[in-house]
């Protein structure tokens, strides 16, 4: 009989009485005993370990079950009942399991997370590996610790829709930002979209990523943003912006989108058409130019003039024709001593990420769905 086998003996005897102080004792024991060669004994064997081991660990104190729990969440073939148990139990127990143990299931971690609390689920978002399944649901069940620590994991792999929901929550979940930032995976149409809601520095890091975009797909983001444009002045026939668009298709066919329709427009309070000259001359879709004109730090449409080449009279009758409140003009006043001293080079290299951002089909979709530049327009010059 193998040592393994008469400890098992031990260990249902043990089982059957009542004294605590034995159980503890020889479940140590036992659970050194395995730990020794856990991937010699026969399936009958670690059947009969995973039975009896599970009950007694369920009659000992949350300290031993703590002790047992960080014994066997680095052995891969650890006796699966035990270590779902101990998957399913108290926190303290249960997130070296969690964060660590192999013997664990996809399916055994999603019944965790449909199951247990916030704590279970930021454990699994620690784990090395976290898979695209498990990544989505945490995503749909996740509070803001949760989300915050599946962000900062590089081993997390989302789907689309989930990093799409990851960055919109960040938009009000701070703490969010800069983990995702930080994101090596994170498509560039979405980093974009952070850019226009997140504090000043983490603006200047996300630009440090913007040498990574090849410049032809730069050139080509621009043609394709300016002919949706067209297209779109052409087709659209809502009565709200049929006029709009069609003046604006003219405009585009004569070659006269400049400056000086910029400030007519803006003069003029002619909100839609507006919108549509300044997305067609800086080269972005609509849903991006809203986005442009609604950052109330001024900054976003200082660097879309700045690398645009507009003179700053320009800039500043485009600042000043918006409806703003005091504290708004009082910032864009600000903005307007600096205009001049925003290297263009540098507004150039944000202004490749803007432009890139339709490539991407789901902004696309989302711009020809959401951009409807009536509304569009007056929510974002006022």
């Amino acid at each position: 009989m193998t040592a393994g086998a008469s400890r098992l003996k031990q260990l249902i005897a043990v089982a059957k009485e009542g004294s605590s102080d034995k159980r503890r004792d020889l479940l140590r024991d036992i659970t050194d005993v395995f730990m020794a060669t856990p991937d010699r004994y026969t399936s009958s064997e670690m059947q009969h370990f995973d039975v009896i081991m599970s009950r007694v660990t369920e009659q000992v104190e949350t300290s031993l079950r703590r002790e047992i729990a960080e014994k066997l969440a680095d052995v891969p073939n650890a006796p699966q009942g035990l270590i779902r148990q101990l998957a399913h139990d108290e926190i303290s127990v249960a997130e070296p399991i969690l964060r660590r143990s192999e013997a664990l299931t996809e399916e055994d971690l999603m019944r965790v997370i449909k199951q247990r609390g916030q704590a279970h689920m930021r454990a699994i978002t620690k784990r090395r590996e976290v898979p695209e399944t498990l990544t989505s649901e945490l995503v749909e069940r996740g509070g803001e610790d949760v989300l915050v620590s599946l962000a900062e994991n590089q081993g997390a792999k989302f789907n689309p829709t989930s990093m799409e929901k990851m960055v919109n929550q960040s938009k009000s979940i701070k703490p969010l930002q800069k983990p995702m930032a930080d994101r090596i995976d994170l498509p560039a149409p979405l980093l974009t979209k952070m850019y226009f809601f997140v504090s000043t520095a983490l603006k200047k890091e996300i630009l440090k990523r913007s040498d990574m975009l090849d410049p032809a797909l730069i050139d080509e983001a621009v043609n394709t943003n300016r002919k949706k444009i067209l297209t779109a002045a052409v087709r659209d026939a809502q009565s709200e912006v049929a006029d709009a668009r069609k003046y604006i298709a003219d405009k585009i066919a004569a070659n006269a989108i400049n400056e000086s329709l910029l400030k007519e427009l803006i003069e003029m309070h002619r909100s839609t058409e507006f919108l549509l000259a300044f997305s067609h001359h800086v080269g972005i879709d609509p849903s991006t130019a809203q986005s442009i004109l609604k950052d109330k730090t001024w900054e976003s449409l200082a660097i879309a003039c700045r690398a645009s080449g507009l003179e700053r009279p320009t800039f500043a009758k485009i600042v000043f024709g918006m409806q703003r409140d005091a504290e708004q003009q009082n910032k864009a006043l600000r903005i307007l001593d600096l205009y001049l001293k925003i290297p263009q080079e540098a507004a150039e290299r944000v202004m490749r990420f803007w432009r890139v951002r339709a490539q991407s089909a789901a902004a696309v979709g989302a711009a020809e769905r959401n951009a409807q530049p009536g509304k569009l327009a007056r929510r974002a010059v006022g």
